[in-house]
């Protein structure tokens, strides 16, 4: 990361923040977003903190039926204007979201 020492000036209180302080800031902000997110499993992932958000099983479960609807719609509107690559692409993502389903059981 480059170090940056320009300050940023907040109109609504007339206070300059560093980058540094601003990084900060972001951090508290995502600290109290994750916290709030309580249906959610997070994990660091490497030396960086990356982190990796998933949801608990049943959630889980929900979002790719929701996905599957979804591709499912829109695979039948695609096919009633014959539109067939995009019909090819969704059925890829039909067999995977099926794939992800079959192996939650």
């Amino acid at each position: 990361m480059v170090a940056n020492t320009q300050k940023i000036q907040m109109k609504s209180d007339n206070i300059y923040m560093t980058n540094k302080e601003i990084e900060k800031l972001a951090e508290l902000v995502a600290k109290l977003v994750i916290e709030n997110m309580p249906d959610m499993k997070i994990e660091i992932v490497d030396d960086e903190q990356d982190w990796k958000f998933t949801l608990d099983d049943e959630e889980e479960e929900i979002s790719l039926l929701t996905q599957l609807a979804k591709a499912m719609t829109e695979l039948d509107f695609n096919l009633k204007n014959e539109n067939y690559l995009k019909c090819k692409e969704l059925q890829d993502k039909i067999k995977s979201i099926e794939q992800k389903l079959k192996n939650k059981k």
